[in-house]
């Protein structure tokens, strides 16, 4: 099949892909808990279910480095078909579960093939020429968003008409066909190859450029702050409704906020020029910082449900200018490995920042988990003045250049 030359067409094939796959995800996630009970468990649902999410995170977090190290010397492409095949037929195998053993280590085993979206990332961050990486990242930004949106409606319905276990089946149609579109129609650049694969030398190459290990830091606390709220997010609408009736709908509004203006605010960021990016990051993390704050002091549904829709935009700004910061920053033929350890980093914020959110509204109440996540963004914040400052001033190196300072070391 011809693969298209324009790059472009390019990141609009790849932004349809996440859309795909961003949809399969979101559908199937909320119908996890639900399946288990089918499944028969009827004693700690709550703790298998967050164990069962969690899993995922830490299995691909342990992966991502390493896949990344193989995505530089062989190709972004084949790293997005074996992510997409591969979770297709875990989700496949999902469906066929008889127990929440096998679902815990299907989950486990689809977190080890994963990394689709994060691959795609790479791929357009490589085929975009440096001045457009802004548009083209929020482009997929954007389809992500969407997919997020949309995920939840589409399960929803699958399950409801088709049953859960065919819902499994559904989001592993998808995610092949999300796999298989960009491997056949767009191009990548030729990659050199090399037979020897360390991981600890790729790693050790990304942590040896000063910016990286600022921007890694900042993700680390974005990713933490953002996934401190999801635990009490539902009870602190109990909480404030101070009744149960509408409490799952209710929840899924205002979490589906955020996705739909962050959708909205992705295309807006991508307009911004290369030099304001810095600017654009830093004011999004304070702004939500505080946004977080104001739903921590939130007193009504609504009252929330706008500080979240604002939220988004701010979300908007810190994950297309983030992204375009961070590749920036690495060399062209490194940005696998780099991207690969920003999933790894990001995966750890993923786990503690769920851990952090329970603890704090298990202590000091509902609202606190929101404070937390406004600490943290702060801190977020303050890193990343020094992550901008350091590439400002220093020019990004090359591989060779890297690999030759670390050998000096």
């Amino acid at each position: 099949m011809k693969r298209t030359s324009s790059w472009r067409r390019s990141v609009q094939l790849l932004a349809f892909g996440v859309l795909v796959a961003q949809i399969a995800f979101s559908m199937a996630a909320p119908l996890l808990p639900v399946y288990l009970s089918d499944l028969g468990l009827r004693k700690n649902v709550a703790l298998w279910s967050g164990l069962i999410f969690s899993i995922n995170s830490v299995t691909f977090g342990i992966m991502s480095p390493i896949w990344g190290s193989i995505s530089d010397r062989y190709g972004k492409r084949p790293m997005i078909l074996r992510a997409g095949v591969g979770m297709g037929i875990t989700y496949a195998l999902m469906s066929m579960a008889h127990d929440h053993i096998q679902l815990f280590l299907l989950r486990g085993l689809n977190g080890m093939l994963s990394g689709y979206i994060p691959a795609v990332i790479t791929l357009v961050t490589t085929i975009a020429p440096e001045a457009r990486l802004g548009w083209a990242l929020g482009t997929v930004q954007s389809a992500s968003a969407i997919g997020v949106i949309m995920g939840p409606l589409v399960g929803g319905l699958a399950a409801q008409f088709l049953g859960i276990r065919a819902s499994f089946i559904f989001s592993s149609i998808l995610l092949i066909v999300a796999a298989l579109v960009p491997y056949f129609w767009v191009g990548e650049p030729p990659v050199q190859r090399k037979d020897r694969i360390s991981v600890s030398a790729d790693v050790k190459l990304v942590l040896g450029i000063p910016a990286v290990r600022v921007f890694l830091a900042v993700f680390l606390f974005v990713q933490a702050a953002a996934m401190v709220v999801q635990p009490t997010i539902p009870l602190f609408v109990a909480a404030i409704m101070k009744s149960d009736a509408g409490v799952p709908v209710t929840s899924g509004l205002v979490f589906s906020l955020v996705g739909i203006s962050t959708a909205l605010g992705c295309p807006l960021i991508a307009k911004t020029r290369d030099s304001q990016y810095g600017a654009v990051m830093l004011a999004s993390l304070f702004l939500a910082s505080g946004l977080n704050l104001i739903q921590g002091f939130s007193a009504t549904v609504f009252a929330l449900a706008v500080a979240r829709f604002l939220f988004g935009f701010a979300n908007a700004g810190i994950t297309v200018s983030g992204n375009v910061l961070f590749a920036s920053a690495t060399p062209k033929d490194a940005r696998g490995r780099a991207f690969g350890l920003l999933n790894s980093i990001t995966s750890i914020g993923s786990v503690l920042g769920p851990i952090l959110g329970g603890f704090l509204g298990e202590t000091l109440g509902l609202r606190s988990s929101f404070w937390g996540s406004s600490v943290l963004f702060f801190v977020a914040g303050i890193l990343a003045v020094t992550g901008t400052r350091v590439a400002k001033r220093e020019a990004r190196p090359t591989v060779a250049e890297t690999e030759l300072a670390n050998s000096r070391e």
